[in-house]
């Protein structure tokens, strides 16, 4: 049996047409518009905050420097990060906290829903394979997602330029890689509800279960993640004093080199089992100057969040395909 790509086509077509009338989607996404909003404006107001502080500290460093001895040297305080790539970190924070709730708004009713109103059956009498129904809804599904966080992300890019603020190639690119790692965090929670939504008779049902996997992938996991990784490495090595010998300074230091690796690699394999610890993770790694250093160090966490949507589709296809709808 061969996939009929035109079919799959006009399926996700009314699914993505079907979730952007709805008003419950576009209430959500609303919420989210508000929000960028809020957000654009609090870090603008933040971030001016931290440049009088920086100018400040500045002044004070250089007069210091100016009226000294010349053989000190005075630190220079170190500057705010660049505000466009501030701005879009506080929007992943925003997605961070609210974005599994519009993936799951997505999925959870896509064939739970079919089945309560009894069109799944019509749907399937046509000319039309169940392969195709789900692979259409499903990437009809993500087309929505898709669209809605690069809805957001094109406000926020729009607020920074009537900010008057200069976007550079380099926080183009970094926004591009921002609205990356958001779709495949959206991505995961939405194969949760999919999966849910295929294994119940009803949507209310898939949304409790899907609700249920969010607070638990949101709270549980990242603090069994800490406990874990405190056990796991142990107490951290005591400071040897001010008046300690070099030698026993250059041990500490390296005891708690060991230590700290020890802790955020126990930390990180722990946060992979959960979708948001990935997006903190990869979102952290995306700040850094060497890209491919920064994600290097944090593959696991990459390959938990694509493994998300990939394991938990594939089960919602292989039910789809055995739902008996007698």
């Amino acid at each position: 049996m061969t996939i009929d790509l035109s079919r799959v086509a006009i399926i996700a077509r009314k699914e993505f047409a079907d979730h952007l009338t709805d008003r419950t989607f576009l209430l959500v996404l609303a919420l989210f518009g508000i929000l960028t909003v809020l957000s654009l404006e609090t870090t603008l107001t933040s971030y001016a905050s931290m440049m009088r502080s920086y100018e400040f500290l500045l002044e004070r460093a250089l007069e210091r420097a100016a009226h000294a001895d010349p053989s000190p040297l005075f630190p220079l305080p170190t500057p705010p990060p660049p505000l466009a790539g501030l701005i879009f970190q506080r929007i992943g924070d925003t997605f961070g906290i609210f974005g599994p709730l519009i993936a799951i708004a997505v999925g959870f009713n896509l064939i739970a829903g079919e089945r309560e109103e009894d069109t799944l059956k019509v749907l399937l009498s046509r000319p039309v394979y169940r392969d195709e129904v789900i692979t259409g809804k499903t990437l009809g599904g993500a087309a929505v997602l898709a669209f809605a966080s690069a809805a957001v992300f094109a406000l926020a890019l729009g607020g920074v330029l009537v900010a008057g603020l200069t976007v550079t190639p380099h926080d183009a690119v970094f926004v591009v890689r921002c609205w990356g790692a958001t779709l495949l965090f959206l991505l995961a929670y939405f194969g949760v509800a999919v999966a849910f939504s295929a294994f119940s008779e009803d949507s209310g049902r898939a949304l409790a279960w899907a609700m249920a996997v969010f607070i638990l992938f949101s709270t549980v996991v990242p603090v069994v993640a800490v406990d874990v990784a405190r056990t796991v490495a142990g107490p951290a090595p005591p400071w040897p004093g001010a008046d300690a010998p070099p030698d026993e300074v250059q041990r500490y230091q390296e005891e708690m080199h060991v230590h700290a690796t020890t802790y955020g690699g126990v930390q990180n394999m722990m946060l992979a089992l959960s979708p948001n610890g990935n997006f903190g993770v990869m979102r952290g790694a995306l700040t850094g100057e060497d890209l491919t250093a920064s994600l290097g160090g944090v593959w696991q966490n990459i390959v938990g969040l694509l493994a998300f949507p990939a394991i938990f589709l594939a089960v919602a296809y292989v039910r789809f395909m055995r739902i008996d709808l007698r």
